[in-house]
């Protein structure tokens, strides 16, 4: 029973405990800091001199059904308007005005429809007859120019007479132009910065542990003690090293 208890105390005791914690770091805090700082610097560099500047431009149509030349009131049309609403959203981005907006602006000459597409993000509210219209591209004034030719486009293509989309026509609205963006929206620098802290001190923490656990020296008389379950009888101070410069 003795025995048991022993062995068990000794399983125990080989769980590293809070204390040891701290101690492990505080021994290999430069190399830390060190790892810290390097993968800080990389994210700094790659955020302010490699990642290429996004922005966005911002332009917003509304759909609005006439009420004198459907001869609906006014509720009738608002419902009308509202279940128009993902028609629009998906019309907006199909080929057809897509394509159109590719041949009227000579700088997507080498741009392919979906990768227009990509660039693009259409998004509305619950109960607003508003659709907002997000252009990204690495060129303020060509961000902008889509944002306007897209929305020119979508209302002119549905609004042509000798087209098959008479749900669409006549119901679509200029609301807001898209202005000149002034500032990137992408990247984040302080977010990135923040990050690259982040996760220099998470892989520095993840090196200086992996060493550790790679490491089956003992480092003092206590812990040979506490492990092999022995009692020593004496001990050479100093390192190997401080031992080889006496010799």
């Amino acid at each position: 029973m003795n025995e048991y208890k022993d062995v068990y105390d000794i399983e125990e005791s080989e769980g590293i405990s809070l204390q040891d914690l701290f101690k492990i770091i505080w021994n290999n805090i430069a190399m830390i800091l060190i790892i810290t700082m390097w993968i800080t610097v990389i994210g700094i560099v790659y955020t302010f001199s490699v990642v290429t500047p996004k922005y966005t431009a911002n332009s917003s149509i509304i759909v609005q059904v006439d009420v004198d030349s459907t001869g609906t009131n006014e509720q009738s049309a608002i419902v009308i308007a509202n279940n128009l609403i993902g028609t629009y959203k998906e019309f907006i981005l199909s080929n057809k005005v897509l394509s159109s907006v590719i041949d009227d602006i000579d700088e997507l000459d080498n741009v392919s429809i979906n990768q227009l597409k990509s660039s693009i993000s259409v998004s509305t509210t619950s109960q607003i007859l508003i659709i907002h219209i997000s252009v990204v591209n690495s060129s303020p004034e060509l961000a902008q120019e889509i944002a306007n030719t897209l929305i020119n486009n979508s209302i002119e293509i549905a609004n042509d007479p000798e087209s098959p989309y008479v749900l669409l026509q006549n119901k679509l609205k200029v609301l807001d132009d898209a202005l000149l963006p002034t500032s990137p929206s992408s990247p984040n620098k302080t977010l990135n910065v923040i990050i690259s802290v982040i996760l220099g001190g998470i892989v520095a923490l993840g090196v200086v542990f992996m060493k550790e656990f790679f490491n089956n020296k003992f480092k003092s008389v206590e812990e040979l003690e506490r492990y092999l379950n022995v009692k020593s009888i004496a001990s050479v101070p100093g390192t190997v090293k401080e031992r080889k410069l006496v010799d």
